[in-house]
């Protein structure tokens, strides 16, 4: 047989692989913005193991995109590397950008496994406080939180959106490979899966002479300590920055967040309940409450409100950083509380106005005659309103509304 004959195979198979990677790519951006309006958006980073587990170590809680991530998990023990190999769209995009790079010249680069400590690091996080605080550069969140670009095409927030994605191109075509063999914690992740069974398989042999355990086990478990204690500790310097920064106690979160702290390490940052919002009100954080809120949903009712009938963004999340919200359950949840500036309402200039209570869609405010003020202001009833901006949305006076939505005090 000719050394012609031999390669054949070889690129067959990498022909194959190409063209399955190509169809999982397309079948993701399907998914992302066609189904944006059902649940399926949350399968894309959902199939991420590395976002799966520290889900639950976060939520103690096994939610169904979870348990999906965690079938990933077991399939890459069996197949190591099955999901970089066959289906992960960012790593295909980066594949095509580093063979573009080899043409230009461009080679490998010796780099040291740096996605193995951001994978300890994040877990070490999830564990102690819980806070997963590298989450975010799981690769299906960010290629994921790349369609930003087709929901707000002319937004600052697009620029920073599509920042992950870029650099993990450029990075690719500058030292090809590098990305997927030496960055990534979701193919560190498969990597360690795959030392596990090693390490497992070493030890269920008793002549440890003939059977020692590999040289590479070892250091990911050395790795794995270290990368947790220090991952551990980090979360920790993070956390208490954050709760002492004097930032704002919390921002306006969509409905069905977590507590604030454990939400910050847990959105992935993915853009999936910006792209599902009907109403437009929920924005990636620009640095307003901190760069450790960056790119994470607020809530802004400049265009909308939070509808009584619409819970589409805590079906889409893959992470469980916005939990399953029935619909039922909706006026029940508390966002924040309006609070009222009589110097700018209107019936603080003895005019009238009755746009906030017109739009409230729970009946939650009420007009009183204050002594102090000496006119009608109006009231809000804590236990009806649930902060969804009606009332901020509707209020005319420009360019400073005279009600305003503030965030809850600090869990």
């Amino acid at each position: 047989m000719s050394e012609q004959d031999t390669k054949a195979p070889g690129k067959d198979r990498r022909r194959i692989r190409r063209t399955v990677r190509s169809i999982c790519m397309f079948a993701a951006l399907a998914i992302l913005w066609f189904g944006r309006d059902s649940h399926a958006p949350s399968l894309i980073p959902g199939l991420s193991p590395f976002v799966a587990v520290a889900s639950l170590l976060v939520t103690r809680t096994l939610h169904v995109t979870a348990c999906i991530g965690l079938v990933i998990g077991i399939v890459v023990l069996l197949r190591p590397r099955w999901f970089c190999r066959w289906v992960c769209p960012m790593g295909h995009c980066a594949d095509g950008v580093s063979r573009a790079g080899r043409r230009l010249g461009r080679h490998p680069v010796k780099f040291f496994p740096l996605g193995q400590w951001i994978l300890w690091l994040t877990l070490g996080g999830a564990v102690l406080l819980p806070w997963p605080f590298l989450l975010w550069l799981d690769p299906l969140a960010i290629f994921s939180n790349a369609l930003t670009l087709l929901a707000a095409p002319s937004t600052p927030a697009t620029g920073l959106a599509l920042l992950p994605a870029l650099a993990v191109l450029l990075l690719s075509l500058v030292w090809p490979y590098i990305w997927c063999s030496k960055l990534c914690p979701l193919g560190a992740f498969q990597d360690v899966l795959s030392h596990l069974v090693k390490c497992v398989r070493s030890h269920m042999h008793r002549d440890k002479q003939k059977h020692p355990v590999p040289d590479d086990a070892s250091r990911v478990t050395r790795r794995a300590v270290l990368g947790t204690v220090v991952g551990a500790q980090c979360a920790l310097g993070l956390w208490l920055n954050h709760v002492s920064g004097g930032k704002p106690a919390r921002p306006l979160r969509p409905p069905g967040a977590v507590d604030e702290a454990a939400f910050l390490g847990l959105c992935v940052r993915c853009g999936n309940c910006i792209r599902a919002c009907p109403t437009g009100i929920i924005k990636p954080d620009l640095g307003g409450h901190g760069w450790t809120s960056l790119m994470s949903p607020v809530l802004d009712f400049s265009e909308g409100y939070c509808r009584e009938d619409c819970v589409a963004c805590t079906g889409v999340c893959p992470s469980d950083a916005l939990r399953p919200l029935p619909i039922q359950e909706k006026p029940d949840i508390h966002l924040g509380l309006p609070q009222v500036d009589m110097n700018i309402c209107l019936l603080g200039a003895d005019r009238e106005c009755a746009e906030c209570r017109r739009w409230c869609p729970y009946g939650a405010i009420r007009y009183v005659f204050s002594e102090s003020e000496y006119c009608l202001v109006p009231q809000i009833d804590a236990a009806k309103c649930n902060g969804c901006g009606a009332c901020e949305n509707a209020c005319p006076t420009k360019p400073k509304k005279a009600i305003v939505v503030a965030a809850l005090a600090r869990e």
